[in-house]
């Protein structure tokens, strides 16, 4: 599917980030810093967090004044009820799919918080439109379905990372929905949440493979993430014990059968992902494994209380503050290649090879100043030789 921003541009401003990250530790100098932002230029409209946030919400604001304005004089057209909500809906969709195109090609917005507000509010009414015409009469799994097919192409189309986080959620949520119909499904669903998990994070990594560029790597990331979260959570003796009690509408959650095998993954899994992402670099594992750990603790506290809940957070958090200041400057100096420091990103190695050659280069000139005209009388004593 096309994309609908400038692909270079969203390259560059990746590449901007690791020249400023190197101009930062000083890496680079000046005017190797001007040249890379020049060589490397963003034709976006880019602006601060804050003008954002608040172009955001008055975009959501003038969107949501508009249809209560227009939907006065719709309401006397349709008279059906269910009509006019989806009637009303499908063209409000239009509307801001017609806008978001419009300021994209027109207004050069990248994720400036308009765009943002744009895709959101025509999903929302895209979607509201096939809820108004089934007359909320479909299966859930039908639903899972139809917000999808809106969801994957604006992924694939807009790179948008909120779009990507809904679409996993509504992805699995599918899944849910379909084995939980069936008995079986209430008790194979811990693993069937396992198994997609893990296939959500391996096709990502095929997905990495065969995309160019890094347009994607924002959804990548929050779905690997994601993966890794929901494969932890699919095994963890807490959620599938009392998700089995929700499930099966007991007023108490009881022992769930093959107990020791969830045990087992709540203490693994995050051992092994924090043990992989030491052991690779790799961020994501690590800070998952991390999450998961201090959620494997409160599980095992939940049905093992051995201190007040007041002591234990004192302790444990007493325990990991001397912890973090050790290693902070255990790691102060690289080892087992490890390191505290904040070391930036190395990922272009095109990027690498031209600031590199920028620092290499040392032009062989001919003295070309000339003394005598300075502005003060003196030999070049003014701004001017």
């Amino acid at each position: 599917m096309k994309k609908a921003y400038n692909e270079t541009w969203v390259e560059n401003i990746n590449k901007q980030e690791i020249i400023e990250d190197w101009y930062f530790r000083k890496l680079i100098s000046d005017e190797q810093h001007k040249e890379a932002i020049q060589t490397f230029p963003v034709g976006f409209h880019q602006s601060n967090v804050f003008v954002k946030i608040g172009l955001f919400l008055f975009t959501c604001i003038v969107a949501a004044a508009s249809l209560g304005f227009v939907s006065l004089f719709l309401f006397e057209i349709f008279s059906e009820s269910r009509f006019e909500f989806a009637i009303i809906s499908l063209i409000y969709s239009v509307i801001f799919l017609y806008f978001l195109e419009y300021f994209i090609k027109k207004n050069n917005f990248y994720r400036s918080g308009v765009d943002n507000a744009l895709l959101y509010a025509m999903l929302s009414a895209a979607f509201g439109a096939f809820v108004g015409f089934t007359n909320y009469d479909f299966e859930a799994w039908i639903y899972c379905i139809i917000a999808l097919t809106l969801l994957i192409p604006s992924v694939l189309r807009y790179a948008d990372p909120i779009v990507a986080f809904v679409s996993y959620v509504v992805w699995l949520t599918l899944w849910f929905v379909v084995v939980t119909e069936y008995p079986i499904g209430k008790v194979i669903i811990p693993f069937v949440i396992m198994i997609i998990s893990a296939g959500s994070y391996y096709f990502v990594q095929l997905w990495r493979k065969n995309a160019t560029g890094t347009y994607y790597d924002e959804c990548q990331n929050i779905i690997e993430i994601l993966a890794l979260a929901t494969f932890y959570l699919g095994g963890n003796y807490l959620i599938v014990r009392e998700g089995n009690a929700q499930l099966n509408n007991l007023a108490e959650s009881v022992q769930i059968d093959f107990a020791v095998l969830f045990y087992f993954f709540s203490t693994v899994i995050p051992i092994a992902y924090i043990i992989y992402g030491l052991q690779k670099h790799n961020r994501k594992f690590l800070l998952v494994g991390i999450g998961a750990a201090a959620f494997s603790i409160f599980t095992y506290r939940q049905y093992f209380s051995v201190l007040p809940l007041e002591w234990a957070m004192l302790i444990g958090g007493g325990l990991l503050v001397i912890f973090c200041i050790w290693a902070i400057r255990f790691l102060k100096l690289p080892r087992f290649s490890l390191t505290s420091e904040a070391t930036g990103t190395n990922e272009y190695k095109n990027l690498e090879a031209f600031i590199v050659n920028q620092a290499m280069q040392q032009p062989n000139q001919a003295n070309k100043t000339e003394f005598g005209k300075g502005d003060f009388g003196g030999g070049g004593a003014g701004s001017g030789y």
